[in-house]
């Protein structure tokens, strides 16, 4: 994969990418700080509102932390599909660079509200 002549001298390109940079960093030390193996057996890891009163299912902490593989996963693809669309279609990569800034910007978010409840 050749990385285009452009796409680190593109001043959006390059604001996205240190947006995500960031907030990839801050959401895998937020997990991997925030959970606390000894702390706790279980965590609720999903919620069935069609199961009624006991619409939660329980998991173990591992679940919890493989949520910072997404994260890593999600902004190392998003680099990968943003240089290869930047050739073809620069306003399509920086469409997916901005959409994973609001990913990696709900996952924090997702994941205390995880911790928050069990």
């Amino acid at each position: 994969m050749t990385i285009p002549k452009h796409f680190f001298h593109d001043k959006t390109v390059l604001v996205l990418l240190s947006i995500n940079s960031v907030l990839a960093l801050f959401a895998v030390l937020y997990i991997v700080l925030r959970v606390d193996p000894a702390e706790a057996t279980t965590r609720i890891v999903q919620y069935r509102s069609n199961l009624g009163i006991g619409a939660f299912k329980s998991g173990s902490t591992s679940e919890i932390q493989l949520i910072a593989l997404y994260v890593m996963f999600q902004y190392i693809f998003s680099w990968i599909l943003a240089i290869r669309l930047y050739v073809h279609r620069r306003q399509m990569s920086l469409v997916i660079l901005a959409l994973t800034t609001f990913i990696l910007l709900l996952t924090p978010v997702v994941t205390y509200a995880l911790l928050r409840v069990s």
